[in-house]
């Protein structure tokens, strides 16, 4: 119905916003993502939509990007994922973080999306695998894809995400709750590092230091 609709920023709620255009106010949800990447109230914004039809609704889809609409509409078309469980996957992981963890079936880290369990998260992976390679999103990845490569290397973000996932069990362990693992190491200081317990022994080292 909608390619894209530009208009003022009229409401801006953590999961929906309101662009008005002469008067007309149109409610359209979006990704935390996209919510990230808008503006101020009163100024100018355009996002790319995606129109869901049921029976008795009609809602809107709006995204920052044209990348991010392209692999909502493909989490969508997945059996057992709807317009809300799509969301929430956009709204936890960034794109390319999402195609990565579907070609590398790293089914754990999409456990991390609030509503999704292990047994699902596999079975999403398996049924979008070969939707993803067909968008048009996938063209950066197409050439490594094609000699063989993994598409995930040691520096990704996937890797990082990981390796704060478990340093952040680590140090709960040790008694220091809801630690901030961004705080104490830079993702560019874990994705050079090859063993996680030099990244646990750093960053005790540095809150002893604060202390």
């Amino acid at each position: 119905m909608f390619e894209y609709i530009f208009g003022e920023l009229t409401v801006k709620k953590i999961d929906y916003v309101a662009l008005n255009i002469n008067g007309l106010a149109y409610k359209i949800f979006i990704s935390l993502k996209t919510f990230e990447a808008l503006g101020e109230i009163k100024q100018d914004e355009k996002l790319y939509i995606h129109t869901h039809v049921k029976e008795d609704d009609i809602s809107l889809y709006g995204f920052k990007t044209e990348n991010e609409r392209e692999l909502f509409k493909a989490l969508i078309s997945t059996n057992g994922v709807g317009p809300k469980l799509g969301l929430a996957i956009l709204s936890t992981y960034n794109v390319k973080d999402v195609i990565d963890i579907v070609i590398e079936s790293n089914s754990k880290l999409f456990t991390k999306v609030p509503g999704l369990g292990d047994k699902k998260a596999q079975k999403i992976i398996l049924d979008l695998k070969d939707k993803v390679k067909k968008l048009n999103i996938m063209e950066a990845y197409n050439e490594n894809i094609s000699k063989g490569k993994s598409v995930i290397s040691d520096t990704s973000n996937t890797q990082v995400l990981l390796m704060k996932e478990d340093i952040k069990l680590a140090l709960e362990s040790l008694g220091y709750v809801n630690a901030d693992v961004s705080k104490w190491i830079k993702d560019e200081e874990l994705s050079k590092i090859n063993d996680i317990g030099d990244a646990i022994k750093s960053i005790l080292q540095k809150i002893q230091n604060k202390k």
